[in-house]
């Protein structure tokens, strides 16, 4: 193939997996929204889109409705009000009361039209004849549809299988499932597939040729495609042409593939987008890849099948039989497509012997059942409202038939429109005006992340008097890369649309000192110098495991609790948050180098003898050269270099990440007082500030890391709330602030981080050792009240958890058989950004994020922006997330958890064969099959001035379109004024007064 149309092939691919949202792997499980590539587009089209490209509900069942109506969640004037704005746009007969009817639907159980349930009355000849003539299809235009459908709507299996009703591309999955899987595997899997260095292609394609799985659904069609084509952009471009699908239509067949297994297509363009995620790196797949073997597959079992099918499986024959044979055509897509009315079946068999025949007398006898059906659902409608269906004339009739039609398309954003407004309602009401603070001196100021959780702690911790708290991003704005003492490798805490530019390592505490040398010469050797840890763990599996079975089943939170204490590390650590020196990293590269030479001139050269020069003149050799050197000390200079790569290149490269670790004093100065300023805290600081990170406890739980600090990661805060108070503390760093921030913070006031548990409710403080002893006093009062506070919390979490004390609350973190340790962030549904003030009277049940801002600190708007651009958005792909796993489960959710298996250490599957689950499971967002997460677009309030907050929004261009696109709902609360503005229909209005702003 010429490269330029190998890069057009390529360019193809990339831009129709466009619509497939990233896949994270479970470890960071991120929320996001699953239509996100869709978000260009008004929320109503992009729902549209969703469902034709993933099969997925944009809106609740009108049942669901109902159910969240009769519990109080959308007011009835909410609703009429979106019945009577749906009426006004639509054509309708006069005389008949519309309104009334259409909210008798809803507040109803009038059942749908049944074919199974038809009317048995007289009805007039006029009627029926404008009903026959409505219902009656012309089974041409239906083929045609069919045909236009393919490569917009269907695959060439989909439309197989809506002709034939064969269900090839439950094989095609299958086979696709299996291969993608064998090649993500993450370490589980106890043999790994061949070959994968190579590539997912050519790994695949040396497979495929001698897999008995593919030779049992496919023969030979596979492999002798597979030795044809080396590249994956060849078989993508004969695939294609051999279906015959128009060149025009190419981008959206290659969608329509990648959208059926969209949870794996998601993972590979995640991770093909990720080129140092370390998978990647040794295991490299891309989205053309995928793409090649998903075709050549379909191709292949495609044609295992072709000697079952009516016309050839291509296009142009696919054309010809639906324009040519179209009632035979029509009467076959009607029988395996299961649109043919039970009392039609028997007589199929006859018609499609038949079928250009019979094929009015079926559409006729079609329409008559369709208009009976609807008649007797119209007799059982107008009687809920006291009218009798044959009262009513032929067109009366015929429009409420073509209302009730509109309206099935409208009626769940009529439904999401009221649950919105009644939610902003009731938020609107509880807000206040800010009011001066008056009391004396805070005992202590708690940082908490903005996670919807930290809510109702905040709230209970406030009510025991002299506490004030805030909401921030639970990394505290810090992006850091940790080196965790245990783990010995980077792990990101931060939002995943960040990368991290600085390193920090733990090391295991000195009170004389912090010996960075060699702590970070450990660290970096890694598990390599402990070669009995691999041994001991082995041993100890089989003897361990035993006694987990027994204590997680029959005594979860006793003997897990017990388990924490027995194997805690009560290793005392610090945090390297500094810069190293020039010195420091040239004596750590000394230090790392010199121990490797030595160790390899000992072990494999037997030089028992070796003088510090000897080292040093080898280690010059493997950077220049020396060819002076004895022959035993050039081979050794040979193994170093090319075994463990020891030249002038990789020792620079490690000398610059040495160079990444820590932060200057001026960067941890900028950092500490941008997070302060941006939640309005730059004075009267209380002699105790908690940054208080937070993480979840839950046993046997894939889903863990989506309890966890999605601002770090899908980790836990803890160690972000470290680095953040190491830098708050230190004098030079205060000094800085003062001088170039203008921020002053009292000599007396100590930063302590600690963490939240959003399971337990539980708050452990850290780094205690550091405080001061005056402290103590104050600590101890601390403690008592967060105690306090956790009981209170627990028992206002109870309820919903189904239990009757805060003690079974907290077993659920311990119990590996619970499903639903926690509610995690289900039912958020609004981000606040403003003074504590404005919400601190209101009780906002767990439900809403807080992020704390004062305007009075940010005249021109800068740190609103950076709140809107980060925190904001993150917020509404925790939203987008919710939503649509709630709406529909199965497909943007992920099912129950109850048969969910881990395949890859990258996800899950329901059972032993599916794809990738995208989303929340149904243990999650419903509750006995109905609704517990309210599923409503993000309301998004800003305490500002008007123009502050109008400029601000302006400024930031996903904020923007987010909003002018109708994904979100956005209020600007004018404190100055005391007026809320709303955006509505393009345009800012008062929205107590609902009248637009003249701007």
């Amino acid at each position: 193939m010429e490269k330029g149309r190998k890069l057009y092939i390529r360019s193809l691919v990339n831009i129709a997996a466009e619509p497939i949202a990233y896949f994270w792997p479970m470890r960071t499980f991120i929320t996001r929204n699953p239509l996100r590539e869709f978000e260009y587009k008004p929320f109503k089209e992009a729902l549209k889109d969703g469902e034709l490209l993933f099969g997925g509900r944009g809106y609740l069942k009108r049942e669901d409705y109902r159910y969240l109506y009769f519990e109080g969640h959308m007011k009835e004037e909410s609703l009429k009000e979106g019945i009577r704005e749906f009426l006004s746009s639509v054509e309708s007969a006069s005389g008949l009361p519309y309104e009334e009817l259409l909210f008798t639907l809803f507040v109803e159980d009038v059942k749908e039209p049944s074919l199974n349930a038809l009317y048995k009355g007289k009805i007039s000849n006029d009627t029926m004849s404008v009903l026959l003539e409505h219902f009656k299809e012309d089974p041409a235009k239906v083929c045609k549809d069919i045909l236009t459908s393919a490569g917009l709507k269907h695959t060439l299996q989909d439309i197989i299988d809506i002709l034939t009703g064969k269900d090839l591309s439950q094989t095609i999955d299958e086979l696709t499932i299996k291969t993608a899987f064998d090649f993500l595997d993450e370490g589980q899997s106890t043999i790994d597939m061949p070959g994968r260095s190579a590539g997912f292609y050519k790994a695949w394609r040396e497979l495929a040729r001698k897999n008995l799985r593919f030779f049992l659904w496919t023969g030979k069609n596979l492999k002798d495609m597979v030795e044809n084509f080396e590249e994956p952009e060849d078989a993508i471009d004969y695939v294609l042409k051999s279906f015959g699908i128009p060149e025009d239509l190419w981008e959206k067949y290659i969608s329509l593939e990648l959208a059926r297994l969209k949870g794996i297509a998601g993972f590979i363009k995640w991770r093909s987008h990720n080129k140092f995620y370390y998978w990647q790196k040794v295991h490299p797949v891309d989205m053309v890849d995928y793409t090649a073997i998903r075709l050549l597959i379909a191709k292949a079992v495609i044609d295992a099948n072709k000697k079952d099918l009516p016309f050839e499986a291509n296009y142009k024959a696919l054309e010809e039989f639906l324009s040519k044979d179209y009632a035979k055509a029509y009467l076959k897509y009607e029988l395996n497509s299961k649109r043919c009315p039970p009392q039609l079946l028997d007589r199929m068999k006859d018609y499609l012997k038949k079928p250009y025949e019979k094929v009015e007398e079926y559409t006729k006898s079609k329409a008559e059942i369709t208009a009976l059906s609807y008649y007797q659902f119209l007799a059982n409608w107008t009687k809920k409202v006291g009218i009798d269906i044959n009262d009513l004339s032929p067109k009366q009739v015929l429009d409420l038939i073509k209302i009730y039609e509109k309206f099935k398309e409208e009626e769940g954003y009529i439904y999401l429109k009221a649950l919105e407004d009644t939610h902003i309602d009731s938020l609107v009401k509880s807000i206040r005006l800010a009011q001066e603070d008056t009391q004396e001196r805070p005992i202590a100021q708690a940082f908490f992340c903005i996670d919807v959780r930290s809510e109702r702690f905040r709230r209970h911790l406030e009510s025991l008097g002299r506490y004030q708290t805030y909401g921030i991003a639970g990394f505290f704005g810090v992006p850091v890369a940790m080196v965790d003492l245990r783990k010995g490798h980077e792990e990101f805490l931060c939002p995943v649309i960040v990368t991290p530019k600085n390193v920090v390592f733990e090391v295991p505490y000195n009170k004389k000192s912090v010996e960075k040398e060699k702590a970070a010469s450990q660290i970096l050797h890694g598990v390599k110098d402990h070669i009995l840890a691999p041994f001991v763990a082995v041993e100890m599996v089989g003897f361990a495991f035993g006694f987990d079975f027994l204590g997680k089943t029959f005594l979860p939170d006793k003997y897990l609790k017990l388990k924490d204490v027995a194997f805690k590390d009560n290793t005392k650590t610090s945090i390297i948050v500094n810069k190293l020196s020039d010195e420091e990293i040239q004596q750590i590269m000394q230090s790392y180098y010199f121990t490797i030479i030595k160790n390899v001139l000992r072990e494999n050269f037997g030089i028992q003898t070796i003088s510090d020069e000897i080292v040093s003149q080898v280690y010059e050799a493997c950077l220049n050269g020396n060819n002076s050197l004895p022959e035993n000390l050039k081979k050794a200079v040979e193994v170093l270099r090319n075994k463990y790569k020891i030249d002038r290149g990789y020792v620079e490269i490690f000398k610059e990440r040495l160079k990444s670790i820590g932060f200057t004093k001026e960067e941890q100065a900028f950092l500490i007082s941008t997070a302060l300023k941006s939640t309005g805290l730059t004075k009267e600081f209380a002699p105790i500030v908690l940054i208080l990170g937070h993480e979840s406890r839950s046993e046997n739980n894939p889903y863990e890391s989506a309890l966890d600090c999605g601002a770090c990661g899908g980790a836990s805060g803890i160690y972000n709330a470290r680095i953040f108070c190491i830098m708050a503390n230190d004098p030079v760093v205060r000094q800085i602030m003062a001088q170039k921030h203008g921020l002053q913070i009292p000599e007396d006031t100590v930063f302590i981080p600690g963490i939240h548990n959003t399971t337990t409710d539980e708050v452990f403080l850290y780094d205690l050792e550091f405080l001061p002893a005056r402290y103590i006093p104050i600590l101890d009062k601390i403690n008592q009240d967060l105690k306090i506070a956790k009981e209170l919390t627990l028992q206002e979490r109870a309820k919903p958890l189904d239990v009757k004390n805060p003690q079974d609350v907290y077993r659920k973190a311990y119990d590996w058989s619970e499903v639903r340790p926690e509610w995690g962030l289900s039912g958020n549904y609004a981000f606040i950004i403003g003074r504590r003030s404005i919400t601190s009277f209101a009780k906002l049940d767990g439900r809403v994020f807080l992020h704390s801002y004062d305007y009075n600190v940010d005249k021109k708007g800068f740190l609103l922006e950076n709140i809107l651009a980060g925190p904001a958005v993150v917020g509404q792909w925790i939203n987008s997330e919710y939503y649509f796993s709630t709406v529909d489960n199965e497909v943007y959710g992920s099912g129950s958890k109850v048969y969910h298996n881990v395949v890859g250490r990258i996800g899950v599957m329901t059972g032993n064969y599916s794809d990738l689950r995208i989303g929340l499971p149904a243990q999650t967002v419903l509750k006995e099959g109905k609704p517990f997460h309210i599923p409503i677009r993000y309301i998004l309030i800003i305490e500002a001035p008007f123009d502050l907050a109008r400029n601000a929004i302006n400024k930031i261009r996903k904020i923007r379109d987010l909003l002018q696109n109708g994904w979100i709902n956005l209020l600007i609360f004018d404190p100055e004024t005391g007026i809320f503005y709303r955006h509505l229909e393009g345009v800012w209005v008062k929205y107590l007064e609902k009248e637009e702003v003249k701007l």
